[in-house]
């Protein structure tokens, strides 16, 4: 069965981004504007959408790996038009990804998932965080150190991704 994309109303679209955030972060995604890719292989995992109806825009995060920035603001869809949840039914997680529809004359932005799950992604984002911490230490640290960084990488990414699902 093809994906069925659904259009979400726009007086639902505060309560949609954020409970499609929290059922979708972490999950590994690609950023496509128009036939572009603007991130590609092998994706990024999702912090959040954010939708501000003041400024007209719905913005997309996905997470990186610079310590300073985690959420990477990949790309706003400036004066949105229409928001479509992508859906595959027959799919392990038949959420597929969401489809952001801008102003006449600009790309349209897809934000599809990949099919791994999001404590994968997050624990290999984690990891990536904490390595970033042991080398901004210039490579070295006592015993234990390790374990420091992970738990420093882990209340990092914590803080990066809560205010997208409050």
């Amino acid at each position: 069965m093809a994906a069925k994309k659904m259009r979400i109303l726009k007086n639902e679209w505060p309560s949609f981004v954020r409970d499609f955030n929290r059922q979708n972060q972490f999950r590994r995604a690609t950023l496509t504007l128009g036939e572009e890719a603007a991130v590609g292989e092998p994706g990024m995992p999702l912090v959040g959408l954010a939708y501000d109806p003041e400024e007209r825009r719905v913005g997309i995060y996905l997470g990186g790996m610079d310590t300073d920035n985690l959420a990477h603001l990949v790309h706003d869809v400036k004066v949105p038009r229409a928001l479509y949840l992508i859906r595959d039914e027959e799919a392990s997680n038949p959420v597929r990804g969401v489809q952001i529809q801008g102003a006449p004359g600009t790309d349209m932005a897809y934000l599809m998932f990949k099919d791994e799950m999001p404590e994968e992604t997050k624990y290999q984002w984690i990891a990536n965080v904490a390595y970033g911490l042991f080398e901004m230490r210039g490579g070295e640290g006592a015993y234990g150190e390790d374990q420091k960084d992970w738990y420093e990488a882990e209340r990092i990414i914590t803080e990066t991704v809560t205010p997208f699902v409050e």
